[in-house]
């Protein structure tokens, strides 16, 4: 897809269009994602506030099938605004409601969300990264 999550402080959330289609294993497909093939997207990463784990133009594998009603520990593309960020969320054991974190001290921290705040597109279920 034609679309960017940022990490940082938030890439517009334009309507992606299909760029290209990848083959890919469906066996290996399933080991990663809760969902259908179909449920997944492969988007990039903009910006550093989720580095070192993420870093900028990082591509994501996004699992859109594993959003909001099945939120738990882990990584996300979430919907806040007008903005698509990717980011840690960390449950609390208090009624829903859960932190959104980077992973760059850098960068900052909203410690206590609960489900109307944000909507989570999808969990991030792998990731590729240009070595050199």
């Amino acid at each position: 897809y034609d679309v960017l999550a940022s990490a940082g402080a938030g890439a517009l959330a334009e309507e992606g269009r299909v760029l290209a289609e990848i083959g890919l294993p469906e066996k290996w497909l399933r080991r990663l994602a809760s969902g259908r093939p179909a449920d997944l997207s492969i988007i990039s990463v903009r910006g550093d506030s989720m580095a070192p784990t993420l870093a900028d133009g990082d591509d994501i594998l996004v699992d859109r099938a594993d959003a909001g009603a099945r939120l738990r520990d882990g990584i996300y593309v979430l919907r806040m605004n007008d903005a698509l960020i990717v980011k840690r969320v960390a449950m609390s054991p208090v009624a829903r409601r859960f932190a959104i974190r980077s992973d760059n001290p850098a960068w900052p921290s909203w410690e206590d969300c609960g489900p109307g705040d944000v909507e989570a597109v999808g969990r991030v279920v792998w990731m590729s990264r240009r070595l050199v």
